[in-house]
């Protein structure tokens, strides 16, 4: 029997109605999504691994998780992970190109088309400045190519000119978006989160490999705007404690700039932030693991980064369970008694998880606002003002740490590389400080013992171009050293 279809719905014809704008809107935002979920495996981690504050249990098997933790030679152009994070950006970013195109046929207003664009164009600037600072020069793809054979012909960018258009797509979004989304639209990209993008995009632009030292005064004054001037909304401020912050009904709020919204359901669905971090003993613990939220212990600090708090710093408290004491009580029943042997990170933990299938609903910041208070902190120290201790001090008071001042100005460089891991530890954004710093490799071998003696300068600070990508396309040069 020969069946003639009705209908056929294909990219050319889908974008009809404003409805179809917007599924294809949603389509745009699993690209972060997917980057901190579990289409990544709770992706944060990926660039806490092979740090200065984290380092992998010896109890995990896995190569995709073993290669890029150790840097042993079969870190490599083969591994997994470069490829996973490669096919990752860059069909994502075809989302992104393709809904930027057929928006335009969709019979709706522009202003409605346009804020549509900006959220879009935002989604592209994060695609491109977590790859650019992971593999440097890019492909830069901005329109929508479905020709493989011009895929396959296309070079690398220079990294200043991926990071122009990075520029240009959130100087885009700022000059729509609105500062606050209410109802339904929480969670949507705002002006304070391309913003806030854009002064973290100046400021690594301004650190190493470019060192282009004219964006830190760029930087400044975007942070200036949202943090002074308020140009962006009076929503942001720090909750009174640090546990508030991570607290599930409090993401998104006062201390969420950029956050991805997760809601808890079935593998695949939902925030692997806890089940990543939490002990791998919860997970095989009889009765207990498969039904109450079990982990993979693919997170453990350094000694050296866990003995560097400070004493009294509420972060730390709330941050690891430091021994079987601290277990909490909802794990109080294992059976056999739980005995793990390193800290672990707890706070990403749902309070009362209860299935090892089910991932949680806690919404993950991109953009913390303490986050961007220390960066501020950074760039005055770099300008030489010292108005650095009225931001650094606010995030130190809310930790119950008395306040900086009277410190050189290397002396402050030299303190901020431990007061970000304090604050931000584990939430994904640690290699990529180092990198900018320009002392990725000299902190690894301070605190890694792990990764750091297997670390070479000039090598590891990038990833390699996948190898696969390369036999497809002999116009894509390797990274040094690969």
């Amino acid at each position: 029997m020969d069946e003639k279809p009705k209908t056929f719905i294909t990219e050319q014809n889908f974008f009809k109605t404003e409805a179809d704008a917007e599924s294809a809107l949603n389509v745009v935002y699993r690209g972060p999504q997917d980057r901190y979920g579990v289409a990544l495996w709770g992706g944060a981690h990926w660039f806490e691994w092979a740090t200065d504050e984290c380092y992998l249990t010896t109890a995990n098997s896995h190569a995709y998780h073993n290669e890029p933790s150790y840097l042993k030679t079969n870190f490599n152009a083969s591994s997994a992970m470069p490829e996973g994070f490669w096919s990752h950006t860059f069909n994502h970013v075809k989302d992104v190109n393709f809904y930027l195109q057929q928006v335009n046929n969709v019979p709706m207003s522009d202003p409605k088309k346009d804020i549509g664009k900006a959220q879009a164009r935002a989604i592209r600037a994060l695609l491109y400045f977590d790859a650019v600072q992971i593999f440097g020069d890019l492909p830069l793809i901005l329109t929508p190519e479905t020709e493989s054979k011009v895929l396959n012909a296309m070079s690398r960018t220079n990294k200043v000119d991926v990071y122009k258009s990075i520029e240009t797509d959130l100087l885009y979004a700022m000059s729509i978006l609105p500062n606050l989304w209410t109802g339904n639209d929480q969670g949507r990209i705002s002006k304070g989160a391309a913003a806030g993008l854009l002064a973290k995009v100046y400021i690594t632009w301004a650190g190493h490999p470019i060192k282009d030292e004219t964006k830190y005064d760029e930087g400044r004054k975007l942070l200036e705007n949202l943090i002074d001037k308020q140009e962006y909304g009076s929503q942001y401020a720090l909750f009174s404690s640090y546990e508030e912050a991570f607290l599930e009904a409090n993401i998104p709020g006062k201390e969420s700039v950029w956050t991805i919204n997760f809601t808890k359901g079935t593998f695949g669905q939902g925030s692997d932030m806890h089940t990543n971090n939490a002990p791998l003993e919860l997970y095989y613990a009889s009765g207990m693991g498969l039904t109450r939220g079990g982990g993979w212990s693919n997170g453990l600090p350094t000694e050296g980064f866990y003995n560097s708090y400070e004493a009294n710093d509420d972060r730390f408290t709330f941050s690891w369970w430091t021994s079987t004491a601290d277990i909490p009580s909802e794990y109080a029943d294992v059976s056999p008694a739980i005995s793990f042997s390193a800290p672990h990170c707890k706070k990403f933990r749902e309070p009362t998880p209860n299935n090892n299938s089910l991932r949680n609903g806690i919404d993950h910041y991109v953009l913390r606002y303490a986050d961007l208070l220390l960066l501020y902190a950074e760039v005055l120290n770099e300008l030489g003002q010292d108005s650095k201790y009225d931001y650094i001090n606010m995030v130190r008071n809310r930790a119950g740490l008395p306040g900086l001042s009277a410190m050189s100005q290397e002396q402050f460089r030299e303190h901020m590389y431990n007061e970000r891991a304090w604050e931000l530890a584990f939430e994904g954004n640690r290699r990529f400080d180092l990198m900018r710093w320009g002392n990725y490799v000299e902190r690894l071998k301070m605190w890694n013992t792990q990764a750091g003696p297997n670390a070479i300068k000039g090598k590891h600070e990038l990833w390699p171009i996948p190898q696969r990508e390369i036999d497809i396309n002999s116009n894509l040069s390797q990274n040094e050293a690969y």
